[in-house]
């Protein structure tokens, strides 16, 4: 067979939300795409050239696709009005009935296997194909047997892992935990300390917190979804279950640099006050420090100067920080600015979402009725506000933090090291 047809599927009730909001034939399969491994299995079968009907977003098909040179293949992607049968398929573009046509709810590899076809199906697969599909993956190893682990992941050595068990490129598994049998963790994900995972997939870039179990469920973000009944439910408490995708600010929108600006020209005279204040209060004029932005993934901490007023009461001090709004490094509304040794002493990659986000003038742990040392409580909130850092809760931050410039209740400008965690305890159950 030297031409392969395919009809992508469109919709699949549960899986929706466990394919990153892509089509699904793109979403993240034991550690590659879907339709990755279908092409491959096309490629090693001896086929030459593929054609794909798709109604579901053909143009991000094409795409990722790129012609198909990738696989040694000719593929061709068909926009489609809707998801075809076969036969309407055959009917509308003349396939003639001797070449193969079929749903791509499985791989040519195990055709017998179905996979997009719900969450349980896009579950258990992954425990018959593992064998197959993990060998030919760049980076991929079989660290025990049953037991494969893709490139760059950290696992501790007091993790517990039972087969068969597929972690995924890039991703991290914390002390204590406890995964499988049956447990695929997908790409960039974490498993936190004390973590149990059995008979259930964590979805790409997912953070599955302390001391939580997991179980004959798949979750995606906040999303989970128990595949032995299908029910689904969306946790709103991001320490048990969230994404670990926020959106990238590595400046202010042009509006907030501008009204930053408009700032530092109607309050020039602040400056003089800090200058007089000075000797009265017996603090420095002016004081330097260093802190960390937001960097990309695989990049080192990159951090930038700025300065504030100490001899200024509260808030008011970091009047030289709307400088740093302007130059786009700084936004109105984000986490306590950390110089790189405060940002080396945050353990976790959950703690260390508090770099995600560039510094704030107002801060969020400031806006939750913390103060400096910041303490494990602290480090939650900005990680969480990093996770998700919803109008609502900007609008508080900035809200409270205008309040505190005329508030007796001051925060405290001095940059304080980050205290040592301490681990919490919430245990949670999927659903039934």
């Amino acid at each position: 067979m030297s031409h392969a047809h395919f009809i992508c599927p469109d919709t699949r009730e549960g899986l929706a939300d466990h394919t990153g909001g892509l089509p699904l034939v793109l979403g993240l399969y034991l550690g590659k795409p879907f339709l990755d491994h279908a092409l491959h299995g096309c490629s090693v079968a001896g086929v030459k050239s593929v054609t794909l009907y798709a109604s579901d977003r053909p143009a991000e098909l094409r795409d990722y696709l790129s012609g198909g040179s990738a696989w040694g293949l000719d593929v061709q992607v068909v926009a489609t009005p809707h998801e075809l049968s076969i036969a309407e398929a055959r009917s509308r573009y003349d396939i003639p009935t001797e070449a193969s046509i079929e749903p791509l709810d499985h791989l040519p590899q195990r055709p017998d296997v179905p996979i997009l076809t719900g969450p349980a199906d896009w579950h258990a697969s992954r425990a018959e194909l593992l064998p197959i599909l993990a060998p030919g993956q760049v980076g991929a190893r079989e660290i025990a047997p049953g037991i494969w682990a893709g490139m760059k992941t950290r696992i501790s050595p007091t993790a517990v892992l039972v087969a068969p068990c597929w972690i995924g490129h890039q991703a991290a598994i914390g002390e204590h935990a406890h995964l499988g049998p049956r447990a695929f963790v997908e790409n960039d994900a974490l498993v936190e300390a004390h973590a149990e995972i059995a008979d259930s997939t964590l979805g790409s870039r997912t953070y599955l917190g302390s001391l939580t179990h997991l179980s004959r469920s798949v979750a995606t973000g906040s999303s989970l979804t128990n595949w032995s009944n299908g029910s689904q439910v969306r946790l709103t408490d991001a320490f048990l279950l969230s994404h670990l995708d926020p959106p990238r600010e590595a400046a202010s929108r042009l509006t907030w640099r501008m009204l930053a600006l408009g700032m530092l020209v109607l309050t020039l005279p602040l400056p003089l006050f800090a200058l007089l204040l000075a000797p009265i209060r017996r603090r420095p004029f002016w004081r330097s420090r260093l802190a960390v932005l937001p960097s990309a993934p695989g990049e080192g901490l990159r951090s930038i100067s700025f300065g504030d007023l100490p001899a200024l009461p509260g808030t008011w001090s970091r009047w030289p920080q709307l400088w740093r709004i302007v130059t786009g490094h700084f936004a109105w509304t984000g986490n306590p600015p950390l110089d790189p040794e405060q940002a080396c002493l945050l353990q976790s990659e959950f703690e260390r979402l508090w770099l995600h986000l560039p510094p704030g003038v107002f801060t969020a742990p400031e806006a939750e009725g913390c103060s400096a040392p910041w303490d494990d409580e602290a480090r939650a909130h900005a990680a969480l506000f990093a996770s998700h850092p919803t109008f609502a809760w900007r609008r508080r931050i900035l809200s409270r933090g205008l309040r505190s410039l005329v508030s007796r209740n001051r925060p405290s400008p001095d940059p304080c090291t980050p205290k040592p965690p301490v681990t919490p305890s919430v245990s949670p159950a999927s659903p039934n």
